[in-house]
């Protein structure tokens, strides 16, 4: 079957086009194949489904396409077909396989087997606090195994049905029944499944580590990409022992969660952001694994990133600099009873004097029209977030456009005043910028040459124009000054991407004609930057940018999850791909793409010496 979204909902498209569904029965002799021509009756319910006996059914036809009217809530929809059996006595196992976005029960003769949630992740099992979990592999679709006893106490001789529920679907506009939904296979036949299915045992199992335990259970709920769902989070962290256990004792949490990110959503290990609660529903800023008090934070994983460290080891070079960058732990992950693998718990970029240490602004609740403190700006794609609309990132228009938003505070937190006055704040330094006119007054020099350096020394392909952050301290100042920073989301850097000359330990990023703010290359044209560019880089490859000092940093950071590497790569098993988007370099081991990591340094540093260092004169860094 297949799920028709609408247009604008891309994402949404792509999962439900190639949903599929496969019913395995394997029997020691005999099995039944049920062709193109089988189809599903369906059922359309509104809130809470109790039952699905006594139901009206919707009865589907082959090669029909079926529309629905606009839905303004969440609705559920009910699948079901028949298929008859004639002896069920010699099974051996089943195996349900599915692509799916929604939250998927599975019911067999109207009896519950399971309920599959979105992401890939099943709900919690009964079991409360296991010691060991079995670590899968389940990328699409995902595999089920239903179990000899389950099915002999419930299948039947003749006339039997599978039942599929989809929870919380929304904004559906049609559904497909002309794709082949049911397969019934024996273990002697040669069948052919989709590329992307993929039949895996059990590779291992989890039950301690030396990183810190995160457990999630999201109470049967389904985590989406927005709204955040309320679920429990348990930390184990034993830090006298320097063991972890599952079923160690753990210190709970109330948080509501979603998945984050843009790119990185298309990757089959998610990444997270929550929010945590009191238990009056108030936000409530907390220490977590030692990290300073916050209210947000973010479980970022690894995937594309083989080497696991590509963000930490930013993250360690630019604090080492001397600048604020966001702290972080690596933790491992369950959610509901599955390992999710090795991720980063990180501090979520804010402004509070553990973060961002600026007056943040505020508004005088007597009089809307006044405010004073400072704020926090982001570069990014447009998006509905997006304070002011897209627009030529140069003054005379020559360039592709950019968008820049109040980052912090939020947006449900400022007034038309006040994005009126940050507009024109931010037009002031772009204009002063543009006309080369006192263009020190309107920005932190240091920071800006900071930003350059470990953004062209890591070559982030996403650098200049994504995730990039600035700040201003007076929103009532007439000299508004912008500092750069902090840093964010460097995980494609260190050639790792195979676009955009990523993987070239030569060349520049602030040198991509697209979207790139145009300030840059005016700054690296102006004699005062460049030369304090120059004396800056100068200065830190004697110390933090020296080999010796980011490869000890490289090693440290590899050691702290020693323990914990294999098992996180028997989840996923990236490091068997012969193909990973966006990646250049495709080691076959951990090791592999530390030593990768490691010699594109060594030859990025070396095309940085010669063109930063060997350099001369106002036009030294003018595209060639």
């Amino acid at each position: 079957m297949v799920f028709r979204k609408k247009k604008y909902l891309l994402l949404f498209i792509i999962t439900f086009l190639s949903a599929s569904v496969y019913i395995l029965f394997f029997y020691t002799h005999w099995g039944v194949k049920i062709n193109e021509e089988q189809i599903w009756k369906l059922n359309i319910q509104s809130g809470e489904l109790v039952t699905i006996k006594n139901i009206r059914w919707i009865e589907s036809k082959s090669q029909q396409k079926i529309a629905f009217p606009k839905q303004e809530k969440p609705f559920n929809l009910i699948f079901q077909t028949n298929f008859n059996l004639n002896n069920f006595t010699k099974l051996t196992e089943g195996i349900v396989e599915f692509e799916h976005l929604n939250t998927v029960k599975i019911l067999i003769n109207n009896i519950e087997y399971t309920t599959l949630h979105q992401n890939i992740i099943l709900p919690s099992t009964n079991v409360k606090h296991p010691a060991k979990l079995p670590v899968e592999e389940y990328w699409r679709p995902k595999q089920i195994s239903l179990n000899k006893d389950f099915l002999q106490r419930h299948l039947k001789n003749g006339n039997n049905t599978i039942t599929l529920i989809f929870y919380d679907v929304i904004n559906l506009e049609a559904i497909d029944c002309t794709q082949k939904t049911l397969l019934f296979l024996t273990t002697g036949q040669n069948n052919k499944l989709h590329y992307d299915f993929r039949l895996r045992k059990p590779k291992g199992s989890f039950s301690q580590s030396k990183l810190p335990i995160l457990k999630i259970n999201t109470h049967h709920k389904t985590i989406l990409d927005e709204p955040k769902i309320k679920v429990s989070l348990a930390i184990i962290n034993n830090t006298e022992e320097g063991i972890n256990n599952l079923s160690d004792s753990s210190i709970h949490y109330k948080i509501k969660i979603e998945v984050r990110g843009r790119t990185s959503q298309s990757f089959a290990k998610k990444s997270y952001g929550f929010t945590i609660y009191d238990k009056k529903n108030h936000q409530k800023a907390v220490k977590l694994l030692g990290l300073p008090a916050s209210k947000k934070w973010v479980l970022y994983g690894p995937f594309a990133d083989k080497s696991l460290i590509r963000n930490a080891l930013t993250f360690s070079i630019y604090s080492q600099m001397g600048n604020y960058a966001p702290r972080f732990k690596f933790i491992d992950l369950v959610i509901n009873n599955n390992y999710q693998g090795i991720y980063l718990l990180i501090e979520k970029i804010q402004i509070s004097p553990n973060h961002i240490n600026i007056p943040l602004l505020k508004v005088d609740q007597k009089d809307t029209t006044q405010f004073e403190g400072g704020y926090l700006l982001d570069i990014d794609r447009y998006s509905s977030r997006t304070n002011y609309p897209p627009r030529k990132d140069s003054i005379d228009g020559s360039a592709q456009p950019v968008a820049f938003s109040i980052y912090n505070p939020k947006k449900k937190k400022i007034n038309a005043l006040i994005e009126e006055r940050v507009k024109f704040q931010f037009d002031v330094f772009e204009r002063h910028i543009y006309e080369k006119d006192s263009m020190y007054k309107y920005i932190d020099i240091n920071s800006f040459v900071d930003y350059l350096i470990i953004t062209e020394f890591t070559k982030n392909i996403d650098g200049y124009r994504l995730s990039t952050f600035m700040y201003n301290k007076d929103i009532n100042s007439d000299i508004p000054k912008f500092y750069n920073g902090p840093i964010w989301d460097y995980n494609f850097s260190f050639g790792l991407a195979d676009y955009h000359e990523g993987y070239n330990p030569e060349g520049y990023v602030y040198n991509e004609d697209k979207y790139v703010p145009f300030w840059w290359k005016i700054l690296l044209s102006d004699k005062t930057f460049s030369t304090h560019l120059k004396k800056r880089y100068q200065e830190l490859r004697k110390t933090t940018l020296s080999e010796p000092t980011i490869f000890k940093t490289i090693d440290s950071l590899s050691t702290i999850f020693e323990d914990s590497k294999a098992i996180n790569f028997k989840k996923w098993s990236v490091l068997e791909a012969t193909e990973l988007w966006p990646n250049y370099y495709l080691g076959k081991t951990h090791e592999d793409e530390i030593n990768y990591l490691k010699s594109w340094i060594t030859k990025r540093l070396a095309f940085l010496d010669k063109d930063i260092l060997g350099k001369k004169g106002n036009n030294a860094y003018q595209e060639n």
